[in-house]
């Protein structure tokens, strides 16, 4: 039986990551290097630092992982500042009707902390959630289990007792290592993610039905 209901942020409750994916461009192209097509896009859903581990040994990058983080950071504030937000699609009625069943509800994000609050207000999403686990409080990232199994540690549910809604692959790989059922959210701005592992497939947030789910 299903107790609760854990979403993954970037690309379920809001719309961003294009916005995301270019201003990782930017960084880029800021200490010399012209990502490949498409090269950001496999790490949706992975920790900025374990991206920037990577893309600085790939491409030789002379800066340290916290100069490139900083960096990302100026421009991410900047970006999403001068942008207005809005939540995806059907998102803010799936968590009325979470509530409305009594479910449980927590954020789980590779995302930092100030970040994951920022938007959460922003869309006016933050009433919902009774925990938020971020970037900031785990140790391994997706796919690694850590940050779904301390959501549901958070909220005093089983692994088996919880939902997850994710739209990226290494998230989707998570929730299922943590033991949870997962709802693979097919977000077109979120590249061609492999959702084959979900437990269901939806290409919108309205077509999920928390009563035919158990």
């Amino acid at each position: 039986m299903i107790k609760a209901l854990i979403f993954d942020m970037d690309g379920v409750i809001i719309d961003s990551e294009p916005i995301h994916i270019q201003l990782t461009v930017d960084v880029l192209k800021d200490v010399g290097v012209t990502p490949q097509d498409d090269e950001i896009y496999e790490f949706i859903g992975v920790r900025n630092e374990e991206m920037w581990e990577t893309l600085k040994k790939r491409h030789g990058i002379n800066e340290s992982i916290e100069q490139l983080m900083a960096r990302q950071k100026a421009y991410k504030m900047e970006r999403f500042i001068n942008n207005k937000l809005e939540p995806i699609d059907g998102v803010l009625d799936l968590l009325r009707a979470a509530k409305r069943k009594g479910l449980s509800i927590a954020l789980a994000t590779s995302s930092p902390r100030y970040f994951a609050k920022y938007i959460l207000k922003a869309v006016k999403a933050a009433v919902f959630f009774d925990e938020l686990v971020t970037a900031d409080e785990v140790s391994n990232g997706k796919p690694d289990p850590e940050i779904y199994l301390k959501a549901a540690s958070a909220l005093g549910v089983l692994p088996e007792e919880c939902l997850v809604i994710e739209d990226a692959y290494y998230g989707i790989l998570a929730a299922k290592k943590a033991g949870m059922k997962c709802i693979g959210f097919k977000n077109p701005n979120s590249g061609n993610q492999d959702t084959s592992m979900a437990d269901y497939v939806v290409t919108s947030l309205q077509d999920i039905n928390l009563d035919t789910i158990d």
